[in-house]
């Protein structure tokens, strides 16, 4: 019962109607009882007086004569009465009559004050004389019976009509809410808005407000449908475009790859694998950490990317030079990341190797001298400024050997340009023989060269490469079969080791010392002094 009650709207409905329609119908039904009764009682002793005024003027005859007949007959006659229980009439000295139902014990345990009705009876030809009393004592037992009965009728009547008008009610609510109502409920419950099914409109409905809910529902189920639908071909576009998006991914050249704030790459495409040299075999916490392992050493400018990335939202991309595989391969890979969520960046990779060979190729053509391969004038310049930066970071100065040719112009009239040319390229082969790797080595035009000696501060140092290089240079030289020549050099020499440098000033510092060799008879070396005037 409790279970339907919770889950029928029939039931509910039906039980909160009758429960409310008894507890109203009891409520009238007592009052209704109480009420009739006191009624009854009231007229039941309007009645009695009325008896005694009906016999009064008898009465007040018989007590004015004294006439014990008249008065006995007085009192048979009001006994006749079914409500009457008892009559006496008397005056303070006798008794002239009395008359009752039951016996004289009997009547003596009845109540007395409320139900005995005493009436003082006067002088036909006096008013104002006092002849007697006339006691009526009303059948209370007799009247309570139709009291009752009365009560009880008007009670059950009432009972009767509150059950008749529960029941009506009852059916009211069920046959034109709860049963419509549980009707569309059942309905709905084993509708199938996908298959396009409505509700249909319940008879007699289909203008009041249930009418009303069942269009409401049906537009609801509509739109339903429309958005499911919707959504259908939604989620169809949304799976057709990942396919192609996981294509493009699968088959890109580009290392597509996510990748979390401390580096750890989290999804990736085939592309990224074979850019890095990692095996698809390889094990995930490989290929996590696969993007740091192959910056190894610049893991730093790589957390630089990410935090600025991050913290200012942005789009950032740099080259890495990188050595990966077995044996190592140099790679270039540029790689661009854009922060996509909270702690989240994605990023691309792309080979740039040849990029950045042939950029490094042009740039090398643009700072060399084409026939002898040594540095230019271009070069030199961008060295020269290298410098500057070196010194001020670690303070290391450096030598210039500015160097030119002692008979050179002779050699190129004597024996052509070819020769001259041959004279100049045998010329920076000894330089390049004599310096060390990291010193640098240009041809600035003409027969005139430049040695930068790095990180030197000897000048001994200094003048015994300078030394060395006038010895090889003053050698014989073949310029064709049965042919020779020979050239001399003249070397200025100056130190740089100040961070403030002017180019200009150092060039024009050892041009000074060279030309100032070239005076006191070529073929030799000197260090610039700048206390030497001459």
């Amino acid at each position: 019962m409790l279970k339907l009650l919770r889950t029928s709207i029939i039931y509910r409905s039906t039980f909160i109607v009758l429960g409310i329609a008894l507890l109203v119908g009891s409520f009238f039904a007592v009052f209704t009882y109480y009420w009739t009764s006191h009624l009854e009682q009231e007229q039941a002793k309007s009645r009695m007086g009325n008896l005694l005024s009906t016999v009064e003027s008898t009465t007040s005859i018989a007590c004015y004569l004294l006439d014990i007949n008249l008065a006995a007959e007085v009192s048979r006659g009001l006994l006749k009465n079914e409500d009457v229980y008892s009559i006496r009439i008397f005056t303070p000295a006798t008794k002239l009559a009395q008359a009752s139902k039951l016996a004289k014990a009997k009547l003596a345990t009845l109540p007395s004050s409320d139900i005995r009705i005493t009436r003082d009876v006067f002088s036909p030809f006096n008013t104002a004389e006092k002849v007697c009393q006339i006691e009526l004592v009303p059948d209370m037992a007799f009247i309570q019976k139709q009291v009752n009965s009365k009560a009880n009728f008007t009670t059950y009547l009432l009972i009767l009509q509150t059950i008749l008008m529960a029941l009506a009610l009852v059916y009211v609510v069920i046959k034109i809410i709860a049963r419509p109502i549980k009707t569309i409920s059942d309905r709905l419950h084993d509708l199938s808005p996908e298959a396009g099914a409505r509700l249909s409109l319940p008879l007699g409905n289909e203008r009041d407000e249930i009418g009303q809910l069942v269009r409401d529902v049906n537009t609801i189920v509509g739109k339903l449908v429309n958005i499911l639908e919707d959504e259908r071909h939604l989620r169809i576009k949304h799976e057709i475009g990942e396919k192609k998006f996981r294509t493009i991914f699968d088959n890109a050249e580009t290392g597509i790859f996510l990748l979390k704030t401390s580096g750890e790459v989290t999804s990736y495409n085939t592309a990224f694998l074979r850019l890095l040299a990692l095996s698809p075999d390889t094990t995930s916490d490989n290929i996590s950490s696969g993007l740091m392992s192959a910056l190894e050493g610049q893991e730093l400018r790589l957390h630089m990317m990410i935090d600025t990335a991050t913290n200012q939202d942005q789009i950032l991309s740099e080259d890495f030079s990188i050595e990966i595989g077995t044996p190592p391969v140099r790679k270039w890979l540029h790689i661009v990341l854009s922060p996509i969520e909270d702690g989240v960046l994605q990023g691309l990779l792309n080979d740039i190797t040849d990029h950045k060979t042939g950029e490094e190729a042009a740039n090398q053509l643009a700072v060399t001298d084409y026939l002898t391969g040594a540095f230019n004038r271009l070069g030199f310049d961008n060295e020269i400024a290298s410098l500057k930066r070196s010194i001020q970071k670690t303070g290391s100065g450096f030598f210039l050997l500015l160097i030119d040719l002692d008979g050179f112009k002779s050699v190129n009239e004597t024996h052509g340009h070819d020769a001259g040319d041959k004279i100049l390229c045998h010329f920076t082969q000894i330089l390049f023989k004599i310096v060390r790797r990291s010193d640098f080595v240009a041809r600035l035009g003409g027969d005139e060269f430049v040695v930068l000696l790095k990180d030197l501060q000897d000048a001994d140092k200094a003048k015994e490469i300078a030394w060395k290089i006038i010895t090889l240079t003053s050698a014989p030289i073949d310029l064709d079969v049965g042919t020779q020549t020979e050239i001399g050099a003249s070397i200025g020499i100056t130190y740089v080791g100040d961070a403030d440098f002017d180019k200009n000033d150092v060039m024009r510092q050892a041009d000074d010392t060279m030309y100032a060799v070239k005076k006191s008879g070529k073929n030799n070396y000197r260090l610039y002094d700048p206390d030497d005037k001459s």
